[in-house]
């Protein structure tokens, strides 16, 4: 109830006419709902900038401190630098509910990583834990109702913030991929010291951080033993621009590819020419005749055709790589969640479990997709914020053209992936955030752990 008064009032001084710009910054919700006011802080950069504090958070990660240490400093680290941070949000997933019960809830509450631990079972002495790694721009948010999902099962969630993220964009700009890989390392050492088994998650970069992580064969056998599988959210293969390798150059001369009004609290608009850059060296880094061992861990991997971020190609090149290799005992779990024509999977193994979901079970939001995003995979469709329901609309794609307003306002949004093809035929389309086939994938991401642990 004092939430929806809140967001009651944030509205109402909306349709006030008030003409001081604080006026509409009232939460992470009504900041969704002023066309005006987002096309001046994209103008402006108001949120694009990280704040800066006389003295800055540290975390060592080569000291390999407690898990507990680290989730203290990003929060810390967030309310000194995300110009959004204290900003309310009357947002309520359920692992917001887990870790704050009714508690007014603040940007930084949402964002920040956390660790949701799973009740304890007598029936089920092993500690199982999973950690998930978001991609780039995004937050731990994006992986509120995945988190869900393994609590329900009894398995313990911690999330890792990758370096330049969760505060503003410009933290991206000096960014390097080796700091994403050294608090990669420091994040799955921690899971392998405190858990008896353990799940490694990521989505796009995340994926791509763990594929390097187990490919430089680091880990003692008893520790991969541990490793019971590998699951991986439109892992960032090889991107779908062909000219991605110039983004290093091009961040020479110029700070942002893309500059929006950052309104999104749980991920970036604004896209620096260096993010582009990191990742496509990262992704160097994971190329099939690049990864010299694969471990004998199972694999859980959900793509889709349209996707425009990440070359799906590339991706079940890696899968078959990854499948293939060595003589893994493990090979016959590997699963593979499709969003696409059967005709793309003509060439991998038979003997990968493939998924292709067609049935879309909700009937007020089925009709209006076209297409898998790359943004869609890891969010349900009752999501507050990215599903169907919620205040936020992806349209950045459209920025400083007539059909932006269009995409954000209209009454009857289509959904779904920016490809050439929806585009010509939708111009006013919202990029698709919520997956309309979630129930199906995390029926099928409880098979997986069922005959995995």
């Amino acid at each position: 109830m004092k939430n929806t008064l809140f967001v009651g009032f944030a509205l109402l001084l909306l349709s006030s006419g008030e003409s001081h710009a604080q006026a509409y910054i009232v939460d992470c919700v009504s900041l969704n709902t002023n066309m005006k006011h987002i096309e001046s802080l994209a103008d402006s950069g108001q949120y694009r900038q990280t704040l800066e504090p006389e003295k800055k958070p540290f975390f060592d990660y080569s000291k390999q401190g407690p898990f507990s240490d680290y989730l203290e400093y990003e929060r810390n680290r967030i309310l000194a630098e995300n110009p959004k941070g204290r900003l309310p949000c009357p947002i309520a997933t359920s692992v917001s509910t887990h870790l704050y019960d009714d508690k007014s809830l603040q940007v930084v509450d949402l964002i920040s990583p956390f660790q949701l631990n799973a009740p304890k079972n007598k029936s089920e002495p092993t500690h199982r834990g999973v950690l998930l790694i978001h991609g780039l721009t995004d937050s731990p948010y994006l992986f509120h109702d995945l988190a869900e999902q393994f609590f329900q099962q009894g398995i313990t969630v911690r999330t890792l913030l990758l370096p330049g993220h969760g505060t503003a964009p410009s933290a991206l700009v000096d960014v390097s991929q080796q700091q994403w890989r050294i608090a990669t390392r420091y994040a799955v050492a921690a899971m392998l010291e405190d858990f008896d088994t353990v799940y490694l998650g990521g989505f796009s970069t995340g994926g791509a951080l763990l594929i390097d992580y187990l490919n430089q064969h680091d880990l003692t056998v008893a520790e991969e033993a541990k490793i019971k599988g590998l699951m991986l959210w439109s892992p960032a293969s090889r991107a779908k621009s062909s000219m991605a390798w110039a983004a290093q150059y091009m961040a020479w001369f110029k700070d942002y590819m893309e500059s929006s009004g950052d309104i999104d609290f749980a991920k970036y608009e604004s896209f620096p020419f260096n993010a582009a850059a990191q990742v496509h060296n990262l992704m160097q880094r994971i190329q099939p005749e690049k990864l010299t061992y694969v471990p004998d861990i199972p694999l859980f991997l959900v793509a889709a055709q349209a996707d425009q971020t990440i070359d799906t190609q590339s991706t079940l090149s890696l899968l078959t790589h990854w499948h293939l290799s060595g003589a893994r005992k493990s090979k016959e779990q590997d699963t593979l969640i499709y969003y696409g024509e059967n005709a793309w999977l003509k060439s991998l193994s038979r003997s990968i479990t493939v998924y292709n979901p067609t049935e879309c079970r909700g009937d007020d939001y089925c009709g209006s997709i076209k297409g898998i995003s790359h943004t869609a995979t890891t969010n349900a469709p009752t999501n507050p914020h990215y599903g169907w329901g919620g205040a936020y609309r992806n349209c950045e794609h459209l920025m400083g053209t007539d059909n932006y307003r269009v995409c954000k306002q209209t009454d009857t949004p289509i959904l779904g992936e920016t490809t050439v093809e929806t585009l010509h035929d939708t111009p006013q389309l919202q990029r698709l955030t919520f997956n309309p086939y979630f129930e199906q994938m995390t029926d099928a991401l409880t098979q997986f752990i069922k005959i995995t642990q």
